[in-house]
C-alpha cells in the first residue's frame, strides 16, 4: 500500500516515528520491559511482529480466481505471503456422484501452472517489504492434510509422492517446513494424526482458518464448513499439547476465493529479526508465532525473559510477562499453564481518565451493509472514501478486508495515506460471503483529543459525509447512509481508548516440577477476534 510519497505502509509508520509522531509502540508501557527482555535474550538484534497468510487457494488447483490478482492482494496488505496450490491426495477415495474428479482435476491444473506460480513467486519477492513463499498442498484422508513451504524458489519442486515419511524426506531435503491445517477433523476423516508428525519438519500447526477454531473442542469458531463433521476433541490443541506434544500454533486463511488475508479467516504472526524469507522460516523453526483470526493484535509473551514457542530447563520459580496491543477493546487475556486458565486480565473493565487523551485512540469504519440477499439484489457496490481528521495526527492503521465477492478487476486497497488522511477503493456484496459477513473496514490508530474531528466522504457509490468530534465518539457511533432503504450504509463506531485495547502486566509461578508444564495466551477482543500464542514448556525437575 503506497502513500502519495510512494512508500509502503510500513515504511511510512517507521518515517513518522523517527519524526516524532507517538506510535503505540514508543509510548507503550510495555515498550521498556520489552526491550529490556529482547536485550537480555538477544543482544544482536530485536523482534518485530509481521502478519501473513501460509495457505491460501485460487483457481490453480481447484478453487477460484486468478494467480495475478491473488498475488497482488497479498502485496497490497500483507507482509509475507504463500500461495499453496492444491498438489497431491494419494489415498483420494471414490465418492458419491464421482466428485473426487474435481480434485484429480486440480491436481492437474496445479502441475501445468507450477512454472507459472514460482516465476509470480519471483515477481512479487521484495525483501523488506514484501515477502513471497512458494509452497503446495498435499491431502491425505487418514494421515490429515499439510501445506509444505520452501525456503527458495530454486528447491522449490512440485511432486506427487505417495507416502508421508518419504514426504517429510522430501521435505528436510530441502529445508522446507510443512504445516498440518485443519487437524480438528476426526481421524480417518482428513483430521491431523500427529503420531506421525516429524518435529523437524512440521514445528507448527495452524490452529485456526476459515475452517474454525482447534483450540479445543468447544472454543469459540467452531468447525461448520466444507464437508466433514465438527471438531475431534483428540485432534485439537489442547489434547496434543496434553499428550506432550511441544508444537507452535499460527493461523492462515485456506480461502478458496483466492483472497490472501481475508479478514475473520486466520493470519499468521511471526517474531523476525527481518521481513526476509529465512527471517522468517527461522520464526516458524523456532515457533516465535502466534494466530490472529482477524485483528493484527500484537502478542509478546514471555517466561523468565524467553520468547514463546521455547524450552526452560526445570526452574521453580517462573515469571511470567505479557504485553498486548489490540485493535479493539480488549475483553480478556488470559493465562493458561497445563491448559488451565491460571490468570485473567480484563483491559475492557478500565476507566479511561482525562490522561487517556495522551494514548492513541482507535477508531473503526467499516462499510458494506445493503440489500438482504433475499431482496435478490446482490449488486456489487463501488466504494470511494476519504478519512480526514483534523487536531489530530494518524499514527498507524490496519484494513479489515473480507474475502468476497470475487471479482478480477476491482480491488480493496489504501491508495494514499499520511498522517492526516486515508484514501481507501473498496467494493462489497452480500454474496460469497464467510459466514455471511459483507462488511470491509479500517482501523485507525489517532493521536488527538476530545475536539479532533473526524470526516468520512464518500464520492462512490453517492456524495455524502459524516463529521463527528472525538468527543462525540465517546459517547455514540453514528451510520452513514447512502440512500433510502434498501440502498448500502456504514459506520463509524464508538472509539476505543488506549486503557480498552492496550494491557501488559507480569505474574508469578510456582511449580515443584513434578512434570514438564506448559503455558501459553490467549487474547479474547469485544468484537469476538482473537490471538493465541506458542506455548512456552518448563521440564519437569531432574
Amino acid at each position: 500500500m503506497a502513500n502519495e510519497g510512494g512508500w509502503t505502509r510500513r515504511q511510512w509508520l517507521r518515517h513518522s516515528a523517527a519524526a516524532g509522531l507517538a506510535s503505540w509502540w514508543a509510548m507503550s508501557d510495555h515498550a521498556s520491559a520489552t526491550r529490556a527482555a529482547e536485550k537480555q535474550n538477544d543482544s544482536d538484534s530485536t523482534y518485530r511482529v509481521y502478519f501473513g497468510d501460509l495457505h491460501n487457494h485460487n483457481a490453480v488447483g481447484y478453487a477460484k480466481g486468478s494467480l495475478q490478482r491473488t498475488f497482488e492482494i497479498a502485496r497490497n496488505h500483507l507482509d509475507f505471503f504463500a500461495f499453496t496450490p492444491h498438489g497431491w491426495w494419494p489415498d483420494i477415495g471414490h465418492y458419491e456422484k464421482g466428485i473426487e474428479k474435481k480434485w484429480l482435476d486440480g491436481f492437474e491444473v496445479t502441475r501445468q501452472h507450477w512454472p507459472e506460480v514460482l516465476e509470480m513467486v519471483r515477481r512479487f519477492d521484495k525483501p523488506g517489504t514484501f515477502v513471497a513463499i512458494p509452497g503446495f498442498e498435499w491431502h491425505s484422508t487418514f494421515l490429515g492434510d499439510y501445506h509444505i513451504l520452501f525456503p527458495s524458489v530454486e528447491v522449490a519442486e512440485y511432486v506427487r509422492i505417495n507416502d508421508l515419511r518419504h514426504f517429510q524426506a522430501f521435505a528436510k531435503e530441502r529445508g522446507a517446513i510443512m504445516i498440518p491445517h485443519h487437524p480438528a477433523n476426526r481421524a480417518g476423516h482428513r483430521g491431523a494424526n500427529l503420531k506421525w508428525r516429524d518435529p523437524e519438519v512440521s514445528p507448527v500447526l495452524e490452529i485456526f482458518s476459515e475452517w474454525g477454531c482447534a483450540e479445543h473442542d468447544r472454543a469459540p469458531s467452531p468447525y461448520i464448513r466444507h464437508t466433514e463433521a465438527g471438531r475431534w476433541t483428540r485432534n485439537t490443541l489442547q489434547y496434543y499439547l496434553a499428550q506432550g506434544h511441544r508444537i507452535g500454533v499460527i493461523a492462515s486463511t485456506d480461502d478458496h476465493l483466492g483472497y490472501p488475508g481475508a479478514y475473520r479467516q486466520g493470519l499468521a504472526a511471526v517474531w523476525a529479526k527481518k521481513l526476509t524469507r529465512e527471517a522468517i522460516f527461522d520464526a516458524l523453526r523456532n515457533r516465535r508465532t502466534y494466530a490472529v483470526s482477524g485483528d493484527r493484535i500484537e502478542l509478546d509473551f514471555r517466561l523468565n525473559g524467553r520468547v514463546m514457542g521455547q524450552e526452560l530447563p526445570y526452574v521453580r520459580e517462573r515469571r511470567l510477562s505479557v504485553a498486548v496491543e489490540g485493535w479493539d477493546q480488549v475483553d480478556r487475556v488470559e493465562v493458561l499453564k497445563n491448559n488451565r486458565v491460571i490468570h485473567r486480565d480484563f483491559p475492557m473493565d478500565r476507566i479511561p481518565s482525562s490522561a487517556s487523551w495522551k494514548e492513541p485512540v482507535a477508531v473503526r469504519f467499516e462499510w458494506g451493509w445493503g440489500p438482504w440477499p433475499a431482496l435478490d439484489m446482490t449488486r456489487t457496490c463501488d466504494w470511494e472514501i476519504h478519512i480526514c481528521l483534523e487536531g489530530g495526527k494518524l499514527v498507524d492503521f490496519q484494513p479489515c478486508f473480507v474475502t468476497g465477492p470475487l471479482d478480477e478487476k476491482r480491488r480493496d486497497r489504501i491508495v494514499a495515506h499520511s498522517d492526516r488522511h486515508l484514501r481507501i477503493q473498496s467494493f462489497t456484496a452480500l454474496r460469497q460471503q464467510f459466514e455471511d459477513y459483507s462488511q470491509k473496514g479500517v482501523v485507525l490508530k489517532v493521536l488527538g483529543g476530545p475536539d479532533t474531528r473526524i470526516t468520512v466522504q464518500l464520492t462512490s457509490p453517492t456524495r455524502v459525509s459524516l463529521t463527528r468530534t472525538f468527543r462525540q465518539l465517546t459517547e455514540s457511533n453514528e451510520m452513514l447512509f447512502t440512500g433510502e432503504f434498501p440502498k448500502e450504509s456504514a459506520m463509524l463506531h464508538r472509539l476505543v481508548f488506549a486503557d480498552n485495547y492496550r494491557t501488559s502486566f507480569e505474574l508469578a509461578d510456582i511449580d515443584d516440577g513434578e512434570a514438564d508444564n506448559w503455558y501459553y495466551v490467549r487474547v479474547v477482543q469485544a468484537n469476538e477476534q482473537f490471538a493465541w500464542s506458542s506455548p512456552i514448556w518448563v521440564e519437569a525437575r531432574a
